[in-house]
């Protein structure tokens, strides 16, 4: 059965007005983007566009959620590692193609059904690790900040190599920081994707080291 499509005034159906938000918002940036000038984008004023969303909240959410779709889940009958890798790749991804609208997700704790799925496979994964039920919630969360922050710092240029600039200024420092001096070297081939590998890998290996070893706790039993 095909999917309905609820419109509100004009014909305008909810599903368009967040695509189109979506490549506005891309197109002009957040700090230019409104309900006036979206509406003006896909000829409708305002009130249509609250019709749908109550809010320009509200069509920040619906937003967030429709990006969310985007994420592609892990193919089944991996291991809880791949799970995680393929996310977080997969969040890299969409950062990189979406670097104006990426922000978006994390403004919201959880942005709807899109968002429940991918997080009940990173909850699974990190049961199947072996980190105990209470504990989950928080490395769940510092997965998903640890994730999504490596790809907004990446979108906003942090995650990069150094510029003549930057390197001009470390080499010209005086005495006293020989450890930036000495390290200075190893950032000019820095790759972007280096830095996220490698920061996935030392997240998973981490959850593999605190669940091998008995937590203080338990030694304590």
């Amino acid at each position: 059965m095909a999917k309905k499509n609820s419109s509100g005034p004009r014909g305008l159906s909810k599903e368009h007005l967040v695509e189109k938000a979506v490549v506005f918002m891309e197109e002009v940036g957040a700090s230019a983007f409104t309900l006036r000038k979206l509406g003006a984008q896909v000829g409708c004023d305002p009130m249509s566009i609250l019709y749908h969303f109550g809010s320009k909240e509200g069509l920040l959410h619906a937003m967030a959620d429709w990006l969310e779709s985007q994420i592609v889940s892990a193919p089944l009958g991996q291991s809880w590692e791949d799970d995680l890798r393929h996310l977080a790749v997969e969040y890299r991804g969409l950062g990189l193609r979406y670097p104006k609208t990426f922000w978006i997700m994390q403004h919201f704790f959880q942005t709807g059904l899109s968002d429940f799925g991918h997080m009940e496979s990173v909850y699974g994964a990190l049961r199947t690790a072996g980190v105990p039920d209470s504990e989950i919630p928080a490395v769940c969360l510092g997965w998903y900040v640890t994730m999504t922050g490596l790809a907004m710092a990446e979108v906003g240029g942090l995650v990069r190599p150094p510029t003549e600039k930057d390197i001009a200024e470390i080499e010209q420092l005086p005495e006293g920081y020989p450890l930036l001096q000495e390290f200075l070297p190893h950032y000019r081939n820095l790759a972007s994707n280096d830095v996220f590998a490698t920061t996935v890998e030392i997240f998973l290996q981490g959850v593999r080291m605190r669940n091998a070893t008995p937590s203080s706790h338990n030694q304590e039993l």
